[in-house]
């Protein structure tokens, strides 16, 4: 008899604003696992609103023989709630933990929390196979045999040799969106669907855990079946826009133009974006990608300082993220950005060259990151060699929590610039120039942008009055007293 399997993605936590994120890899387990005939459901705890008590509810109605519960550093208290429940309510099924929070922590959860039998490390897709055809032939004693898992045997932690990465990525199927209440992840109505062509990263940030989770030897898929999903996405899950989640999308530039000359061939014209480094585009690339209707280049430009480039190991110079930026602007494209705030050795001076740098470029969108030491990074081991205070509070890892204390720039420094930043940033010119184009990604940063301009008014607002009112009560008491 077939295992039941059930996977769960975590809501962020409580304090965290309302995201809804489409979780891939949990959609890519439930579609191989669904491929070799196993039954198998997906709860979304982000359209669940974090109710606990509908979760309850769905894992009694299914009882399912195995749960897997995927985590982020960011939703990993979130996810050990979730296996807490389902051993609640499930005493007897086997409890799965996989995602790049346990991947790099595995044997330090399964020290904390007795209530999770198995972390997958690494890539999940055929290490779940595995998982699943031990449960379903009764042989869990056989547990030491699947690479890429960290278990307890005689109250011991054994840890097996890594997984290889999957070579063959064209094998995988399309993830399983049918899964998923696609109607709640809608951006302004519109159905903006994910699609990750490649694995695996060759380049060595300090800040990044891409490498540990998925290798540094770049595996690609093929033209033909990156188009072939994209044709899938738009025809059977009326996908509006696409957004390629590739670490380095133009990495194999020969692919990338492919890419683009198969999607021009079909027909299919949706808006797109992608990800890629200032030192992996070309003036030829960038106008291929226009030509396929890319909407918007992402550059992690990081900084402007050439001193913190070099600190975060970037391989990148100041005058390569700027040509970029212009190339992809001249393309006809939106460069989008994001910059890392207050990692170590930063000073004030260094923080104002990446102002500089954002006012020379003209970016359209700047993401603006608090340098964020996730375990397993070097960057994290920085900080603790360091021996400055470090939370370990993992649901403040999300990049706008400062989690160590750095001497140079304190968090309310940078929090200040941070806000200086995006009120002149986010102008009301800002604010008609994007609502006058009608894509939708332009459509898309209006809206941001004019939260934020009313936010910003509302809070203006609020602080007058509340430095009205001390005022008026004390000419109220002088009044009293005459």
């Amino acid at each position: 008899m077939k295992t039941h399997i059930t996977l769960l993605n975590p809501a962020f936590p409580s304090w965290a604003p309302e995201v809804t994120l489409i979780p891939l890899g949990i959609i890519y387990l439930a579609a191989v696992l669904e491929n070799d005939g196993y039954e198998v459901d997906v709860i979304d705890c982000q359209v669940l609103n974090r109710a606990k008590r509908k979760i309850e509810d769905e894992l009694t109605r299914l009882q399912p023989d195995v749960v897997g519960v995927t985590s982020t550093t960011l939703t990993y208290g979130p996810a050990v709630e979730l296996v807490r429940v389902a051993k609640e309510t499930c005493p007897n099924c086997l409890t799965i933990m996989g995602g790049p929070h346990v991947t790099v922590m595995d044997e330090q959860t399964l020290k904390d929390q007795t209530g999770v039998d198995i972390v997958v490390r690494g890539e999940g897709e055929d290490t779940i196979i595995e998982l699943a055809d031990l449960v379903s032939e009764s042989s869990l004693n056989k547990l030491g045999d699947v690479t890429g898992i960290t278990f307890r045997k005689n109250g011991q932690i054994v840890r097996t040799p890594n997984r290889p990465f999957i070579e063959n990525l064209d094998k995988l199927p399309h993830p399983a969106f049918n899964r998923l209440p696609l109607t709640e992840y809608q951006i302004r109505g519109k159905c903006y669907l994910p699609i990750i062509t490649s694995r695996g990263c060759p380049f060595n940030c300090t800040f990044c855990l891409i490498s540990e989770m998925c290798g540094k030897r770049f595996r690609a898929r093929s033209p033909k079946n990156v188009v072939d999903e994209l044709e899938w996405l738009r025809d059977v899950h009326g996908a509006d826009a696409f957004a390629f989640y590739d670490a380095v999308f133009t990495l194999d530039r020969k692919r990338v133009i492919d890419i683009c000359e198969e999607k021009k061939k079909r027909k299919i014209d949706l808006p797109w974006d992608c990800t890629t480094r200032a030192d992996q585009v070309s003036k030829e690339v960038l106008v291929k990608l226009k030509e396929a209707n890319c909407k918007v280049v992402y550059f992690g430009v990081e900084s402007g300082s050439q001193k913190i480039l070099d600190s975060v190991n970037k391989g990148i110079t100041v005058e390569q993220n700027e040509k970029a930026i212009k190339w992809t602007k001249e393309a006809g494209m939106s460069a989008f950005i994001s910059v890392v705030v207050g990692y170590p050795g930063e000073t004030k001076e260094m923080l104002k060259q990446t102002f500089d740098f954002i006012d020379r470029t003209k970016p359209d969108y700047v993401y603006f990151c608090l340098a964020t030491p996730y375990p397993g990074t070097r960057f994290f081991n920085l900080v603790e060699d360091f021996g400055w205070e470090l939370s370990k509070d993992w649901s403040h890892y999300d990049e706008h929590v400062q989690v160590f204390k750095n001497p140079l720039l304190p968090p309310e420094k940078i929090e200040e610039a941070k806000r200086a930043f995006y009120d002149k940033f986010f102008s009301p010119s800002y604010i008609i120039r994007k609502s006058l184009k009608r894509d939708f990604h332009n459509q898309a940063l209006a809206r941001t942008a004019l939260n934020h301009y009313l936010w910003r008014t509302t809070q203006a607002v609020s602080g007058t009055i509340k430095k009205i009112k001390p005022q008026k009560k004390q000419e109220n008491t002088e009044k009293i007293k005459q």
